[in-house]
C-alpha cells in the first residue's frame, strides 16, 4: 500500500472514531504483543510439550504436537499438557506466569512490556473512542497499559464471566479474553481442533458486538481460527468499515474475509497502525476543542484586571459568559438519560464537559488567589447549580453529568484558596450545599457531593487533576511541589470539614478529647512515678489501656470519614506497617501547638482547635488504612511493599 494511500486510511479509521466515540471495537491476536517478548501461545505448548519429552529423555523433533499425540494418544490441549508439567492448579499458574510475566532482568531490559500498540490502544480508550476489545492473547498487557493510563477495565477471562455481565454500552472498557487467559488453563483455546468450534455463549456475544460495532482487527491471521471467521462473516454490519492492520500478505481466508465484508487491509504493523490512528485521533479532537492559547488568555487579562485600582468589570462580564456557556452545553440537557451510547459513551462525554469547563475554572483558580470577598460574589454560589443531581429516571452517571462540571470548579477553586492562603473563602466553600437526591428535605455539603471519586465512574481523583493541574499552573504560577503541598491541604481539610459535619462527631470527638487527656495524665503519672523510683508496672497496665480506649474511639471517628481515592500521600514512616498522611500528621502537629491561634481556627475552618485536630486525626487513620490495603496491592514482583504510596493513582511517589 503506498504511503499516502495508507495515511489517507488510517486517517480515515481515526476520523470514524472520532466521529462516533465507542462505537469501534478492536481485535488483536498476536502480531500485537510478537515485539513484547511474550511468547505465541503455540510457543508457549510447544515448549511445554518439550519439557515433557526432555524428562523422559526424548527429542521432540520439529513437530513437537505430533510426537506428543503419539507419545500419549491424544491431541496435545493446554489443560492435559499442564496436568502432565505441573500436578496442582497452583502450580500451573506459576508454571504458566513464568511465559506471561517479566521476571525482574527481563522487566530492566524491556521485555514482556506492553508495547506501542497496548499503549495506543489504552490512550484510545482514555480517551473514549474505543470501549470494547476483543483479544485472542493469553497475556496481560493491555490491561496493564490501561491501568496506566488510570482506567481499570472491567475483564472477561472465561466464557463464565460473560454470564454477569452488563450491557456493553455502561462499561468504561471492557477486554474480552477471546481464547482464554492464562490464569484460568482449562479455558485456554490453542489448538486447530479448539479453535474449530466457540462455547454458543461466546459467539452470541460475538456476534452481538460485530453487530453492533465497527472493528479494527491487528495481529491476527484468521487462517487457524475458523469459528472466529465465521462468527465474523455472519454478523459483521454494513453500517461500519472492517480494518485489518497486516504488515503481511495476508492469507487466502483473510482475502476472502475482507473481499466478503468489503473491509480495507492497512499494510503497516500493529505498533505504528495503532500509534499513528491514536495521534491522529488525539489530533483531532484537539483541534475541535478550544484553542490552547483561550485558557492562558484568560488567565493573564484577570490578573491584569484584578491588579488595577478599579473594580474589573471586564473580568466579571468575561466570568458571567463562560459560566453560562458552561451551564448551556448540550451535555446538561440530555433528552434521554437511559443510555449513554446514542451520545459517543461516558468517557467521551466526560472529556467534552471538562475541556467546556476549562476556561470557566481557570478564571475561579484565578479569582479565588488573587481575588477578595467582592469577587468571592461572582462566581461562589454558582458552584451550587453544578452541583445539583439531575431530575427523573435513568442512569446515574447521565443524571450527575452537571457535577463533572462542579469537580473541576469546587476543586479548583479550592485548592487555590489553600495555595493562597484565603481559608476565609476555603469555609465558604465548605459550607456550600445542594438537594439531597435521595432524601427528601435533606442537604449534601458540596465536600461531599462534589467528591470527585463519588461524581466520576471511575478513577475520579486521577482524571479531574490531570485536567485541572495544568490550569492551576497557569492561574497560579506555582511549581509542582507547592501544587501537590496545595493539593493535600485541601483534601485533608475537605475530609475533615465533612467528617465534622457528620451527626455524631461532636459527641465522638469530644469523648476522644476526655480519653486523650486521660492517656496525657497516666502518661505524665507514669513519668513523674519513674522519677521517682517508684513501681510502675500497674501504671504501665492502665497507661496501655488508656491507650488503647483513645484508638478504639479514634477508630469509630474514623468511620465517618468519607474518604475514597483522594490526592494525599501515605507512608509507613516508622517501618511498623502503620501507614499515615505525613502532611496530615504535620498539620495536626501545627494545630496541637497553636490551639486557637492557628490561621485555620482564626479564618474560621473550624471553630474550635480540637475538633479540627479529632477531625484531621480520623482522616489520618482512615489514609493510612487505605495506604496500607493500596500499598499491598502494589506489591512488587519480588514481594516487596512500597513505603509510600499515593492513594489516588496507587502508585509510589516518584524520586
Amino acid at each position: 500500500m503506498p504511503r499516502d494511500e495508507l495515511d489517507d486510511a488510517l486517517l480515515n479509521t481515526a476520523f470514524a472514531m472520532v466521529s462516533s466515540p465507542g462505537t469501534y471495537a478492536l481485535l488483536i491476536g498476536a502480531g500485537v504483543s510478537a515485539s513484547s517478548g511474550v511468547p505465541t501461545a503455540w510457543g508457549v505448548l510447544e515448549d511445554l510439550i518439550g519439557r515433557i519429552a526432555s524428562s523422559v529423555g526424548e527429542d521432540v523433533g520439529e513437530d513437537p504436537a505430533a510426537w506428543y499425540e503419539e507419545q500419549f494418544s491424544e491431541i496435545a490441549r493446554y489443560e492435559a499438557v499442564l496436568e502432565r508439567v505441573a500436578g496442582t492448579p497452583l502450580e500451573r499458574q506459576r508454571l504458566l506466569k513464568r511465559y506471561f510475566e517479566p521476571t525482574e532482568e527481563e522487566r530492566e531490559g524491556g521485555r514482556k512490556q506492553p508495547t506501542l500498540a497496548h499503549r495506543s490502544i489504552a490512550r484510545l480508550v482514555a480517551g473514549g473512542f474505543v470501549r470494547v476489545v476483543l483479544t485472542l492473547n493469553f497475556d496481560h498487557l493491555l490491561e496493564r497499559a490501561v491501568r496506566d493510563e488510570g482506567i481499570e477495565p472491567t475483564i472477561v477471562r472465561t466464557v463464565d464471566d460473560l454470564g454477569g455481565l452488563g450491557p456493553l454500552h455502561t462499561i468504561g472498557c471492557c477486554i474480552v479474553h477471546v481464547h482464554g487467559d492464562y490464569l484460568s488453563p482449562s479455558a485456554m483455546l490453542n489448538t486447530v481442533s479448539e479453535l474449530a468450534e466457540y462455547d454458543p455463549r461466546m459467539l452470541e456475544f460475538l456476534g452481538s458486538v460485530f453487530k453492533d460495532y465497527g472493528l479494527v482487527a491487528a495481529g491476527w491471521s484468521s487462517t487457524y481460527d475458523p469459528a472466529l471467521r465465521q462468527v465474523l462473516r455472519s454478523h459483521f454490519s454494513d453500517r461500519f468499515t472492517l480494518s485489518w492492520i497486516e504488515p503481511g500478505e495476508p492469507g487466502s481466508e483473510a482475502v476472502e474475509l475482507m473481499a466478503a465484508k468489503r473491509g480495507r487491509t492497512l499494510r503497516v504493523d500493529a505498533d505504528r497502525g495503532f500509534g499513528r490512528i491514536a495521534d491522529a485521533v488525539i489530533a483531532i479532537r484537539d483541534r475541535e476543542s478550544r484553542h490552547p492559547l483561550t485558557v492562558g488568555v484568560a488567565v493573564e487579562t484577570a490578573k491584569r484586571e484584578l491588579a488595577g485600582k478599579s473594580v474589573a468589570i471586564g473580568l466579571h462580564d468575561a466570568l458571567r459568559r463562560e459560566l453560562d456557556a458552561l451551564d448551556a452545553i448540550p451535555e446538561f440537557r440530555l433528552p434521554d438519560y437511559q443510555s449513554d451510547s446514542q451520545y459517543g459513551g461516558y468517557d467521551a462525554m466526560v472529556a467534552r464537559i471538562l475541556e467546556s469547563s476549562k476556561v470557566a475554572s481557570a478564571l475561579v483558580a484565578t479569582l479565588a488567589y488573587w481575588g477578595d470577598d467582592q469577587s468571592d460574589g461572582w462566581w461562589v454560589d454558582d458552584l451550587e447549580r453544578f452541583a445539583a443531581h439531575g431530575r427523573g429516571g435513568g442512569l446515574t452517571a447521565l443524571l450527575t453529568l452537571r457535577q463533572v462540571a462542579g469537580v473541576s470548579l469546587f476543586y479548583s477553586a479550592g485548592i487555590a484558596a489553600v495555595a493562597g492562603g484565603r481559608y476565609g473563602l476555603l469555609r465558604r466553600l465548605f459550607e456550600l450545599q445542594t438537594v439531597n437526591p435521595y432524601r427528601t428535605g435533606e442537604f449534601d455539603r458540596l465536600t461531599v457531593a462534589l467528591d470527585a471519586d463519588r461524581v466520576f465512574s471511575s478513577a475520579g481523583v486521577a482524571r479531574v487533576s490531570s485536567h485541572i493541574d495544568p490550569l492551576l499552573a497557569e492561574a497560579l504560577q506555582l511549581g509542582n511541589g507547592s501544587l501537590i503541598e496545595s493539593w493535600q491541604k485541601f483534601e485533608v481539610l475537605r475530609l475533615a470539614a465533612a467528617t465534622m459535619n457528620s451527626d455524631q462527631f461532636d459527641a465522638r470527638s469530644a469523648k476522644l478529647t476526655l480519653l486523650e487527656q486521660n492517656l496525657f495524665d497516666v502518661a505524665a503519672r507514669v513519668e513523674n512515678a519513674l522519677k521517682n523510683d517508684q513501681p510502675v508496672d500497674e501504671l504501665r497496665l492502665e497507661q496501655n489501656d488508656a491507650w488503647q480506649r483513645a484508638g478504639l474511639e479514634l477508630g469509630n471517628l474514623a468511620r465517618f470519614v468519607p474518604l475514597q481515592r483522594p490526592r494525599i500521600l501515605a507512608e509507613d514512616d516508622r517501618g511498623d506497617d502503620g501507614y499515615r498522611s505525613p502532611f496530615a500528621t504535620r498539620l495536626t502537629l501545627e494545630l496541637e501547638g497553636q490551639g486557637d491561634r492557628h490561621i485555620l481556627i482564626r479564618q474560621g475552618v473550624a471553630d474550635e482547635a480540637s475538633r479540627l485536630v479529632a477531625a484531621i486525626k480520623a482522616v489520618n487513620l482512615r489514609a493510612g488504612r487505605s495506604g496500607k490495603e493500596i500499598a499491598w496491592q502494589s506489591r512488587g514482583p519480588d514481594g516487596s511493599i512500597p513505603m509510600a504510596i499515593w492513594l489516588d493513582s496507587g502508585k509510589p511517589p516518584e524520586g
